[in-house]
């Protein structure tokens, strides 16, 4: 489901036992039927690299160590900082997928080019779903604290990306906690290891804002009609990262979709997956290469894109680079 494939990336949660109270521990993938779990190993399999968020690899006298992150604050993360900090301080760059600056210039896009998070003339969200899924919408939106005749107005990608946070998540966030990436970027900064960025944040954003119209209502109209009861996506997501089963909470998503029961489900899979992975992968592949060469760094990008064949750590195999688990 779309929902969850922007959970995955873009997550918003706080420590451990805030999490623990509000966003629920349930995990869904240990509550698998026999023939769901097989298929789930299935999707998995063909993988390289299915397992594990933080390695190493070395090439000469240059060690890159790769950390999968979690965008999101949790307390568990602490460990996982603090086994990184030796390397970082010792970096000669830090690789993130986009700074705090970089999603600082969100706000300034949205004043100079309105159109690609609005509906700026012709009929809204209103009238453009069904009165079902809108009821559906404003219920979700009330839960967020966003009124619905502003969300009306919300290009269809837009509005879907909003939904995709969870609601148990969205007042703790306001606490100032950080992230895995946000934790590392803010060492970097005290220690003058220069940050490079892998992603234009208008590139990333056009992924979502340049889809067809009906193909970002269709993916909208996924969300809606995909159920989260007790936030057990999010925790689903979260248990499986903390464990390391990356590639197994990511191909989840495709269970989701089939008992979400959507026509196309699976093909939103596709494109979600094809968009946000396997592109963005390879556009980051050459840049990678040539951001280590020599060097000792750290990349830390999201968990989601270190596996498989397009993953960033097949693209270091690929560089010459020998790669062991850290």
């Amino acid at each position: 489901m779309v929902r969850l494939l922007f959970m995955v990336l873009a997550m918003l949660l706080t420590p451990l036992v805030a999490m623990a109270q509000s966003c629920g521990t349930i995990d869904l993938i240990d509550e698998l039927s026999p023939a769901e779990r097989a298929r789930l190993d299935a999707l998995v399999a063909p993988h390289a690299f299915p397992v594990g968020n933080l390695w190493r690899a070395d090439k000469g006298e240059s060690t890159v160590v790769i950390a999968g992150t979690l965008h999101v604050p949790d307390a568990r993360l602490d460990g996982l900082a603090k086994r990184i900090d030796p390397f970082l301080r010792d970096a000669d760059v830090l690789i993130l997928e986009a700074t705090s600056e970089d999603e600082a210039g969100l706000a300034a896009m949205a004043a100079s080019k309105p159109d690609l998070f609005f509906i700026t003339e012709g009929p809204t969200l209103i009238d453009l779903l069904s009165p079902e899924d809108w009821t559906k919408a404003e219920e979700q939106l009330s839960a967020l604290g966003i009124p619905a005749f502003v969300a009306a107005q919300f290009q269809p990608w837009y509005l879907n990306l909003t939904l995709a946070i969870p609601p148990c998540a969205l007042a703790l966030v306001k606490t100032g906690a950080k992230g895995l990436d946000r934790q590392l970027e803010s060492v970097a900064l005290d220690v003058g290891v220069p940050i490079q960025s892998l992603d234009n944040v208008e590139t990333v954003i056009r992924i979502f804002a340049d889809a067809p119209f009906e193909d970002q209502m269709d993916g909208l109209r996924l969300t809606l009609n995909t159920t989260d009861d007790s936030n057990a996506n999010t925790s689903t997501l979260i248990e499986a990262y903390f464990d390391g089963r990356t590639r197994e909470g990511w191909e989840f998503g495709r269970i989701m979709v089939d008992r979400a029961g959507i026509e196309n489900g699976q093909a939103l899979f596709d494109e979600v997956n094809t968009s946000l992975l396997i592109d963005r992968n390879a556009d980051w592949e050459p840049m990678i290469h040539e951001m280590v060469d020599g060097k000792n760094a750290v990349i830390a990008v999201g968990a989601a894109h270190l596996s498989g064949e397009s993953g960033v750590l097949r693209a270091l195999e690929r560089a010459g680079y020998s790669l062991a688990p850290l």
